[in-house]
């Protein structure tokens, strides 16, 4: 039987305790594995309010799961930033499929599509890929903890329409309170990569596959 797919979180998709939150806890409900690196926990960890926000901190006392190696060196690798290069072959090293990213666009196209990977935001790749039953586990899990103040599953799904429009259009039905309209200044680019979100197949003339999603170097696609 073979493994989950793996996904690669990188430092702007743990910062936010609302997205580390839902991806994990959604990740774990639907028996997807995930996993970083100490270079992604240490800029995670600079852009944190507060120790118990920490990325470190949440892995270490509340999931108990260990880093991935850190890739020893970035050759051979054109996207364009040092620390984008490492992110990247962290991922690569750690066996990732998706590289679960705001930054999708910072990663180049050649990179990705060398080393069968893809880079897709975090919405977007839980609204492409999470049941309605994971979306559930990780907004019934910040209700849990939410206490300043303190906020029900319902209104939380509904605050969650400001800056998650995709995934709460996606899992509309699943509580009583439609979502809030989004804001307007919403990411440009969400899917750059080679792999399908959705069947793990590779897309494009390459590899023929039954996914009818298509390579899309300006991230409109990504899956079937």
């Amino acid at each position: 039987m073979s493994e989950a797919p793996l996904l690669f979180l990188d430092a702007n998709a743990l910062a936010s305790l609302i997205t580390r939150t839902l991806l994990i806890a959604g990740a774990r409900a639907d028996g997807l594995r995930w996993t970083w690196s100490r270079h992604v926990e240490a800029e995670a960890d600079r852009h944190a309010r507060g120790r118990a926000s920490r990325t470190s901190i949440v892995r270490q006392e509340i999931l108990g799961t260990e880093l991935s190696p850190t890739a020893p060196h970035t050759e051979g690798l054109v996207t364009s930033t040092p620390e984008d290069r490492q992110v990247l072959a962290d991922a690569i090293r750690a066996g990732a499929r998706h590289l679960i990213t705001t930054d999708a666009d910072s990663f180049a196209f050649d990179d990705l599509l060398a080393h069968g990977l893809s880079a897709v935001n975090p919405e977007y790749f839980m609204a492409s890929r999470f049941t309605e039953r994971a979306y559930v586990e990780g907004v019934d899990l910040l209700a849990a903890v939410q206490k300043s103040p303190s906020r029900t599953a319902s209104e939380i799904h509904r605050m969650l329409g400001l800056r998650h429009p995709r995934l709460t259009g996606q899992f509309a039905g699943a509580y009583d309170t439609a979502p809030a309209q989004a804001d307007p200044d919403q990411p440009s680019t969400i899917f750059r990569g080679v792999v399908c979100i959705r069947c793990e197949a590779l897309l494009g003339h390459l590899v023929r596959v039954e996914c009818h999603a298509r390579i899309d170097v300006l991230g409109v696609a990504g899956a079937c």
